[in-house]
């Protein structure tokens, strides 16, 4: 009898593999059938360390030399993003990629071009929104249990990446930075919450130049910064709602909240989308205390969670939730928090708006 289990090949074999290789085991319709790497000795030692079938090259994978897989999931560096997703697109398979969707709006809108001309579906990284905290944050919303929304805030403190990753370098080059490696996880949570983003205005800056690389199996001691390491963005909602954003390579240490959405009758209260559930938790008007919210029937959220719907997507015909049309989005509101620094300006977001 054939397995109804659908196979994904992975392309990239860095820092957050492993993350994601754990998460996608939580998930018994998955099986993962190969991993690929440009380092394709990376990619071999990976396949025996984590006992995965097989490594090899992209070149490999994208030729079937690798087995059979229906799903490849992108883990490339951001910058690589556009280019390996279409050869994977074109190739046949569908594809979910880590954020962002790509490093440009141009890129995305030719990936998703890509994707329809292949009839193939494409997602895109944060999935959060996804996990029973997240599910759980969007049916309180909706239900209507602080009122109308009117405002939300935001606040992305520093990952510490130069303290635990050997080679940072990424995180502090085009394509990373708070913004576009912290600020996916806060837009695609605020887009879902609370409906697309149609304007925003932002300023940004730059800290040190240099960052000292302090993990101990570091492979560099220095990186260059050559990004803005702290931007502040007032967003506008097609709904109305007014929020502010926060996003940070310079704040270490922190009292603020990571999101609260106010409404007329109370304000939720959201942990931080990027690592775990965490609590959710609400206060209406009057109350003393703030109460737990209970999350969504399901496991605690783990890497993958997206990767899985899509395969049930696959299997349903229904469209992904971490779609791309939702990445392209998340993308345009980061390039237009860069864009509205740059020109002093408000900028308008497109009207890529599903989610």
């Amino acid at each position: 009898m054939k397995s109804r289990k659908t196979r994904v090949g992975i392309v990239g074999c860095g820092n957050i593999f492993e993350r994601y290789v754990t998460g996608l085991r939580h998930f018994d319709e998955l099986e993962i059938a190969w991993c690929a790497d440009i380092d394709v000795a990376l990619a071999k030692h990976r396949a025996a360390e984590l006992d995965l079938p097989i490594g090899g090259s992209p070149d490999d994978a994208i030729a079937g030399h690798l087995g059979e897989a229906a799903l490849a999931l992108n883990l490339t560096p951001p910058n690589a993003h556009a280019q390996v997703t279409t050869d994977l697109l074109r190739a046949g398979f569908h594809v979910y990629t880590e954020k962002p969707l790509a490093t440009t709006v141009d890129d995305a809108s030719e990936l998703l071009e890509v994707a329809r001309e292949a009839e193939r579906l494409l997602g895109a990284a944060p999935d959060w929104f996804l996990g029973p905290t997240g599910r759980a944050a969007s049916a309180a919303v909706r239900s209507g249990a602080i009122g109308e929304p009117i405002a939300v805030t935001g606040f992305i403190t520093h990952s510490q990446v130069e303290t635990w990753h050997p080679n940072p370098a990424i995180f502090f080059q085009p394509g990373g930075g708070p913004v576009f490696d912290l600020g996916p996880y806060y837009v695609s949570v605020l887009a879902v919450l609370l409906g697309p983003i149609r304007s925003v205005a932002a300023l940004m800056r730059t800290g040190a130049p240099t960052r000292a690389v302090t993990t101990a199996d570091r492979v560099v001691d220095v990186v260059p910064v050559d990004v803005p390491t702290h931007a502040v963005a007032v967003l506008e909602h097609a709904s109305g709602v007014v929020g502010n954003l926060t996003m940070s390579f310079e704040v270490w240490e922190r009292t603020m909240p990571f999101i609260e959405v106010y409404g007329t009758e109370g304000t939720l209260s959201v942990p931080m989308p990027h690592e775990s559930d965490g609590p959710l938790r609400l206060k209406l008007h009057g109350e003393d205390d703030w109460r737990d919210v209970a999350p969504a029937a399901g496991e605690a959220y783990v890497r993958g969670i997206g990767v899985a719907q899509m395969a049930e997507a696959l299997r349903s015909g229904a469209p992904p939730a971490a779609s791309g049309e939702l990445g392209f989005h998340v993308l345009e509101v980061l390039t237009a928090i860069e864009r509205s620094s740059t020109e002093r300006s408000f900028v308008a977001v497109g009207k890529r708006e599903e989610r």
